[in-house]
């Protein structure tokens, strides 16, 4: 489409942060362009399962359940371990549930997510165990006419249920055992749920109020006068003004190899995300004086693996681990020497080990690491998306016997034995007395019961075995740009920079600090792109 020279409003990423920004400034009579570099909307919202994380929202309280902001605020002061801002945490505590609110007033249907509770329910003052979570209901992508497949897509994953749904329905690693009938007809239907289902609602929004969108244009820079950020210059050349401000909503920075380095760097670590993700608007905030934040202990970090399918011009299949085969029975997480080094099913109580350095050995005490499962896992549950039961791809390394397959990963053969017989014994007794696996309440996985009450445990115990290394990849990058509880962009001596905004991961997470919470990302994205646009819409 052709650019105009200049808009009220210029918003780049087309993540939840872009799009709720961009709404939001039609919604206040701005006019507004939304700028994605990708040739795909979406960016890692569409990756994600679409949960959004506000406490004391509209939707919980339309249920009549009750909440309390002062437990909302004591349970993200625990969250945060300390680093947290404290004005942007409780920005995002008091408006959260008015952004919320006027995203549904613009059209977006929200409804309670039943079956997950807050991630440290039981254990963290003020944690709840429903109301909190909620999610879009499904939406068409027919809806979209021509732009419906502009949309990011996660490949395999099963985007055509809510998160509610597949809870109900016996958990997400056990998708190949859900109502064909109802699989069918929502697929024919391009019925779509969680990330993608929410990024197809806010792009259906925007498209049927005519606010314009461009794919596949990069941003060269920002354009600065007198100071202040009065717009963007594309990749083209093409200089396009915006006359309130511009609003960063770029993402993170895993495919920048110079800024992981700096701020992210880690033995093996592989993003999922987009490979658009290079660090735009860290890079060109940095460029005019912006500072930047970096959270020491974020446990935003997560377990993948990439498969190779029996089809060599077949690209490889990645998927996360940490919500689906890491919380399933009949596997467990090994390092080089064999050795367990955490509670498999809550992915971020192996964030800090696998950051762990063993001084001794000079090297990382835990990576690599491995998933080791056996054929009672294949038969029961999904691994990387695939139906339960059938042949794994012949790249998944598998042996009749665990020194084998010890052999083929390179583990410390004695060790993996050992650890294997210890974890086994734990499954017989329902209780791992090593590090509590299947204590904690959260979960989006089924765990079938088995001999043991303990259902997060299963014994390793039948042939063929089966493992593949394990590598970190990022959830949301450590550093970000600094920003205020409006969401303004700060310099270096703090100050904020007019004209300037930042949502969504490429802003600091200090509204969040080193904790993490499902959901809470999204929301922090939609509300402090709220912010931002009322903000700039004050500005004369």
């Amino acid at each position: 489409m052709e650019l105009e020279s200049a808009y009220d409003v210029i918003v780049l990423g087309s993540g939840i942060a872009g799009l709720a920004a961009a709404l939001t400034a039609h919604e206040r009579g701005l006019s507004a362009l939304l700028i994605e570099k990708a040739d795909l909307l979406g960016g890692t919202t569409s990756d994600s399962y679409g949960l959004v994380w506000i406490g004391d929202n509209p939707v919980m309280r339309q249920a009549g359940l009750d909440d309390s902001r002062s437990e909302i605020a004591g349970y993200m002061d625990f969250l945060g371990g300390g680093e947290l801002s404290e004005p942007r945490m409780t920005m995002l505590v008091e408006q959260g549930p008015a952004t919320l609110a006027c995203c549904m007033r613009w059209g977006i249907p929200f409804q309670l997510v039943r079956g997950v509770v807050d991630h440290y329910f039981g254990i963290a003052p003020g944690a709840s165990a429903l109301g909190r979570t909620v999610e879009a209901g499904l939406v068409s992508g027919f809806d979209l006419g021509d732009w419906r497949d502009r949309i990011r897509k996660p490949e395999g994953a099963p985007c055509f249920v809510t998160a509610e749904e597949q809870v109900a329905w016996g958990g997400m690693n056990r998708f190949p055992h859900w109502d064909r009938d109802i699989v069918r007809d929502r697929l024919a239907r391009d019925m779509r749920g969680k990330g993608f289902g929410l990024v197809t609602h806010f792009v259906k929004a925007l498209l049927a109020r005519g606010v314009p969108i461009v794919t596949g244009l990069a941003t060269e820079r920002l354009l600065c006068r007198d100071g202040a950020v009065r717009g963007i210059v594309a990749a083209t050349g093409r200089e396009v003004v915006a006359r309130k401000g511009v609003v960063l909503a770029t993402g993170g920075y895993e495919w920048n190899a110079e800024l992981m380095r700096d701020f992210d760097f880690i033995p093996g670590l592989e993003p999922l995300s987009p490979p658009s993700l290079t660090g735009d608007g860290l890079i060109m905030g940095a460029e005019i004086g912006a500072a930047i934040r970096r959270i020491q202990n974020n446990l935003n970090l997560m377990l993948g693996f990439s498969v190779q399918p029996d089809d060599p011009a077949a690209p490889p299949s990645r998927s996360l681990a940490g919500i689906s085969e890491l919380c399933s029975p009949h596997t467990l997480v090994v390092n080089r020497d064999g050795q367990r080094f955490g509670d498999e099913s809550f992915f971020q109580a192996l964030v800090p080990e696998l950051r762990r350095f063993d001084v001794i050995r000079h090297r990382h005490a835990n990576l690599p690491c491995y998933l080791i499962f056996d054929a009672q896992f294949v038969a029961a549950y999904s691994f990387a998306h695939l139906p339960s039961g059938t042949a794994l791809p012949r790249s998944v390394p598998r042996d009749a016997t665990l020194v084998g397959l010890a052999g083929q990963l390179g583990i410390d053969p004695a060790g993996l034995v050992a650890t294997v017989e210890r974890f086994n014994q734990h499954a017989r007794d329902g209780i791992d007395r090593d590090f509590g696996r299947g204590a904690m309440k959260w979960g989006l996985a089924k765990r079938e019961p088995g001999v043991a009450p303990n259902r997060s445990l299963g014994a390793i115990s039948e042939p063929p075995f089966h493992g593949i290394a394990l590598h970190p990849t990022l959830g949301t990058s450590s550093a970000g740009l600094a920003t205020n509880a409006q969401a303004q962009v700060l310099h270096q001596r703090r100050h904020p920079i007019p004209g300037l905004y930042a949502s969504g991961v490429v802003a600091a997470r200090t509204e969040l600090g080193t904790g993490y919470q499902a959901g809470l990302n999204l929301a922090s994205g939609m509300t402090f792109s709220r912010l931002a646009v009322e903000h700039m819409a004050q500005r004369s």
